[in-house]
């Protein structure tokens, strides 16, 4: 008699995911898979306060993206990391202004990241004092981004040392409350063009320290904008009134000359 036939089951292992170093290399997760090989490309949310211990980064999420496979574990990379909505509403309240922005920056190893800063101030502030502030905000974080790594700008603002410096060279021109990064996106579409500072965000030729010596002026600028406005619309007001004055001037003249017809 013919012996039956075995089939083979094959079994799924249980293959580890770490954090970058940035992160200590922590374990975020495990996947069953046949092969260790599988892992790569493979993506995963997890709370940024599993990866740094720290309770304030509770409200953040950070996506992570296996890039390679070493000692049948997979090696993350970051791809960004974004605040809940819920988080951005608390800090906001009540007589104060919130100034945010979005832009594509390129660190020193030539990578593209959108990053979304955003800056509360201690009060109400009117539009230019707002558009003063996201020219500081550009071209601070454009220039740091040319002098650091992509690694190390993601430690920088996960230990808040990018938001402060942000707000230190906001607080110049006005009060500011909470200085934050609602997101920090790896941009992997093809043909997107960074800010350059200085250049596309048309900011002062002179140094970050200095700026709040160029806010009076700007104010200066737009009173005088405002007194140049008031020349024009005095004119106009001028031309309207010459207007029935000179069609008595005219009915005068016709006047004159039909005494002399009849003398």
């Amino acid at each position: 008699m013919a012996k039956a036939e075995t089939l083979k089951v094959r079994k799924k292992k249980w293959f580890q995911i770490v954090a970058p170093k940035v992160f200590r290399e922590v374990v975020v997760g495990e996947v069953p898979l046949y092969e260790s090989d599988q892992l790569k490309g493979r993506k995963m949310g997890v709370n940024m306060m599993n990866l740094t211990g720290n309770p304030r980064n509770q409200s953040i999420s950070v996506k992570l993206k296996v890039v390679d496979v070493k000692e049948g574990k997979g090696v993350t990379e970051v791809m960004g990391f974004e605040s809940m909505p819920s988080a951005i509403k608390r800090i906001v309240r009540r007589g104060k202004s919130k100034v945010d922005d979005s832009f594509v920056i390129q660190t020193s190893d030539k990578k593209l990241v959108r990053i979304k800063p955003l800056v509360i101030t201690s009060h109400n502030v009117t539009k230019s004092v707002s558009t003063a502030l996201r020219r500081v905000m550009r071209n601070s974080i454009a220039r740091l981004a040319q002098k650091l790594t992509y690694e190390k700008m993601i430690e920088e603002i996960i230990t808040f040392k990018l938001q402060k410096h942000v707000q230190g060279l906001c607080s110049k021109i006005t009060p500011v409350k909470n200085s934050e990064v609602k997101a920090f996106i790896l941009v992997e579409k093809q043909g997107v063009r960074p800010i350059v500072p200085g250049k596309d965000v048309d900011f002062p030729k002179k140094e970050e320290e200095n700026y709040d010596d160029d806010e009076p002026t700007s104010d200066s600028e737009s009173s005088d904008a405002e007194s140049s406005d008031a020349p024009e619309s005095e004119s106009f007001g001028e031309e309207d009134e010459k207007e029935p004055g000179d069609d008595s001037a005219e009915d005068s003249s016709s006047e004159e000359e039909g005494e002399e017809k009849k003398e």
